[in-house]
């Protein structure tokens, strides 16, 4: 996490009607924006000079989720006044997760495109002198790939419009990424990004209090960090840095493989988890921190200690919630499903490839600080059979090593490596740290559906789709590594009861939850399961290329979107908790 800087050279004035908050080294630009919806217009289409705002939008907020444009698509139009107090040389804009590609200007001149939905992106705005500016955005939530290349329509969950988590401007993009080198001794390399010099000399506080001299030469400098405490989901510890006024928060931990088995801290770490949609049936993507700490404690409170942030980048916000409470984590840059296959569209495109390098680089880089993220992934089950979805694999896997984060490299796949099941073979997983697998057996597969309760059981473990041969056929294909169920879970209607069992009930959920930690955790192949999923969210709207969803909303949740336990909550609990 980087924590704001303790230089302030600029303080915020706001005009009535917009709030007036201040931070060190920057200026707080969320609350109430002047705002217009131009529904099916793209961006370039409806940001004109002068447009006249006919409305009011909170940032954060997704504009969709409001009623007067719900589940619209089209641009919606941001303004808003700031004002300084004296010259500022440089400053950046911080956008934390727009939905799907925002422009913007500053005082009429354009300052650059945000083209990664979810992330954390900076955009340089040059120098500002004091006095009254006009900052305004224009926010595309539409799904079309003449100008979004990484979302495609049919994606399982909902392209929210809007800025989730917040803007501001900063006057200091220093950073600190600090890297675990020995846990044991608590050692750590600081490396010091965008400072003035590369070498120099500097008193390095740690925690507020403990003072250590170091030289950094090309911007890094390895000492031992005083008092150290490892962090771990058991014994959360952060630490804090501050190098010459800039300043970070980190954990000191250690995450490898050791033949088959993951390791945290030396010690053989079982994985029993969820996946995440960031996703409410009111606030959308843009939930709020008491929201996101509800879920953490509620996954906490079921025994479970590792969350999968299903399809995209996290909220940095999200992560320190994380880091606070010792819950592990599994990043991925957006993909979804995607093909080799279609010509000048997804894998085959270098519009597309390039972004994903962009994207997945900056996730990297955004989360580096943050110890409960021990994997880093991408490309959700893409068509990992084709040559050309292989080397975008491999190139995705090196842009992520090459930046020395101390993470583990995986994606999910949903094809198996060998043609005795199915039609198509992996080639991709090799290039793995830790194989990772979606499965359905008698939901989304090629069977005739789930039969009688035996049969279902029989299905879940040993059927051609079901845990014990899926592992079994990666282990022959991929020997010798750790293997991981990354989805595996059926969809249950909140409230719908039915002692028959029937699909769709919670009856059926729980049971079909039930056959799967008993084949999961029985494995001693594996090393963990994360289910799908943690909570319901929407997906699809009316219409989608796969099929229309009840309620347009992807059902399999433990809870529901508004977090109320299902029967299958129980039987989770009693899964992750048992020994």
């Amino acid at each position: 996490m980087k924590i704001s800087t303790s230089i302030a050279v600029a303080a915020l004035s706001v005009v009535p009607l917009f709030c007036n908050a201040t931070c060190l080294g920057g200026v707080d630009l969320n609350g109430s924006w002047e705002f217009r919806f131009e529904e099916g217009k793209s961006a370039e289409e409806a940001f004109v000079a002068d447009f006249v705002a006919t409305d009011t939008m909170i940032v954060p907020g997704c504009f969709d989720m409001m009623p007067k444009w719900l589940m619209k698509k089209g641009t919606g139009l941001y303004r808003r006044v700031f004002e300084l107090d004296r010259d500022v040389s440089a400053a950046w804009l911080i956008i934390d997760g727009v939905g799907l590609r925002a422009k913007f200007k500053i005082d009429g001149r354009e300052i650059g495109v945000d083209e990664f939905p979810w992330s954390r992106v900076e955009l340089a705005t040059g120098p500002l002198k004091a006095g009254r500016h006009i900052i305004e955005a224009a926010v595309d939530n539409r799904i079309d790939i003449r100008t979004n290349r990484l979302f495609f329509p049919r994606y399982d969950f909902y392209s929210f419009g809007g800025f989730f988590h917040g803007l501001s401007l900063s006057f200091d993009n220093r950073i600190l990424r600090v890297r675990t080198r020995d846990f044991e001794k608590g050692l750590v390399e600081i490396e010091a990004v965008n400072f003035s010099k590369t070498h120099f000399d500097a008193t390095i506080v740690f925690d507020g209090v403990n003072k250590v001299d170091a030289t950094f030469k090309a911007g890094r400098a390895t000492v031992r960090v005083p008092k150290c405490k490892l962090w771990s989901p058991d014994s959360p510890n952060l630490h804090t840095v501050v190098v010459d006024g800039c300043a970070a928060r980190f954990g000191v931990r250690d995450i490898r493989v050791d033949g088959t088995h993951i390791l945290l801290n030396g010690k053989r770490l079982i994985l029993k988890g969820v996946n995440r949609h960031e996703s409410h049936p009111d606030q959308g993507a843009a939930t709020s921190e008491e929201l996101m700490l509800r879920d953490i404690q509620l996954l906490k409170s079921i025994g479970g200690n590792f969350i999968r942030g299903a399809h995209y980048p996290q909220a940095q916000r999200f992560l320190d919630l994380c880091d606070e409470n010792g819950i592990l984590v599994w990043e991925e840059s957006l993909g979804w499903g995607n093909l080799a296959t279609q010509m000048d569209r997804e894998v085959r495109d270098p519009i597309f490839r390039k972004l994903q390098v962009e994207q997945t680089r900056l996730m990297v880089r955004n989360s580096f600080n943050h110890p409960s993220v021990i994997f880093f992934g991408f490309l959700n089950e893409c068509q990992s059979s084709e040559e050309d979805v292989k080397s975008l694999v491999e190139e995705l896997a090196a842009v992520i090593r090459a930046e020395d984060s101390g993470r583990l490299v995986t994606f999910a796949v949903n094809r198996l490596p060998n043609g005795e099941v199915g039609q198509e073979e992996d080639i991709s997983a090799g290039c793995c740290d830790v194989i990772s697998f979606n499965t359905y057996p008698g939901w989304i597969d090629r069977s005739d559906g789930p039969g009688d309760k035996e049969s279902l059981a029989r299905l879940i473990k040993s059927g051609p789709y079901g845990v014990d041969t899926i592992v079994a056929c990666f282990e022959r294909r991929y020997p010798g590594k750790p293997i991981l169920i990354a989805e595996m879970g059926t969809c249950g209607l909140y409230g719908k009861r039915d002692p028959a069992g029937g699909a769709w009930s919670e009856e059926f959920q729980a049971e079909y939850f039930d056959d799967v930690l008993s084949a999961a955790l029985s494995n001693t192949r594996l090393s963990g399961v994360t289910l799908w999923q943690f909570c319901d969210a929407r997906s699809y709207h009316r219409r989608g290329p796969v099929r229309v969803k009840p309620l347009s909303t992807n059902l399999a949740g433990l809870f529901d979107g508004y977090r109320r336990p299902k029967l299958a909550v129980e039987v989770v609990r009693r899964h992750f908790k048992g020994k």
